[in-house]
């Protein structure tokens, strides 16, 4: 069963506590957190998994229709990929509700669902994790490169921390003033 954490200090749900708690009476296997930052401004945090990321991202558009996804950002946690995607939802009158959807997937079965078709921005952020840490977004539209040039070599990304990021002798200085591996002398 999916708990709530909320601010001890709430007497009542605020905006964001009543969006989690809708989350997390819909997706009881989620872990669904409102956290403060130091602005004192909350955001909903939602850890997913995979099988349910496209019907929690669907649950999300019905809950507004004109929530807004911000950005998405591929990350490597050792032995899973994750895809964390900021939305913003209920902006029409402040403040809005920040929600935070963290799905993960193991880095040998490397595939989360694509949500382009829920949220159409969503694809340059999907094509970006595809390249950048190797996350298959099932059933993109479009998988082409978005920032590495056609040659670059299959299977290697950037942003991997194993074997499959960039070896040592792929890393070119590219004319940046500080010098990889120390000052030139």
């Amino acid at each position: 069963m999916s708990e709530v954490h909320v601010n001890a200090n709430e007497v009542k749900p605020s905006k964001a506590g009543k969006v989690a708690e809708a989350i997390a009476e819909r997706f009881p296997n989620a872990k669904v957190e409102v956290k403060t930052n130091k602005w004192n401004r909350e955001r909903v945090w939602v850890r997913i998994n995979r099988e349910d990321y496209r019907e929690l991202m669907k649950f999300i558009k019905a809950l507004d229709g004109n929530a807004h996804y911000s950005i998405g950002i591929e990350q490597d946690f050792g032995e899973e990929l994750g895809f964390l995607s900021h939305l913003v939802i209920h902006y029409e009158d402040s403040p809005a509700v920040s929600l935070i959807v963290d799905v993960r997937t193991p880095k040998d079965d490397p595939v989360i669902p694509d949500v382009s078709d829920i949220f159409p921005i969503a694809l340059q952020f999907e094509r970006e994790g595809m390249e950048m840490v190797g996350v298959d977004f099932e059933n993109a539209p479009d998988k082409r490169r978005l920032f590495l040039p056609d040659d670059f070599p299959e299977g290697i990304y950037p942003l991997r921390l194993d074997d499959k990021g960039i070896p040592e002798e792929m890393v070119h200085n590219a004319g940046h003033p500080y010098k990889i591996g120390g000052a030139k002398k």
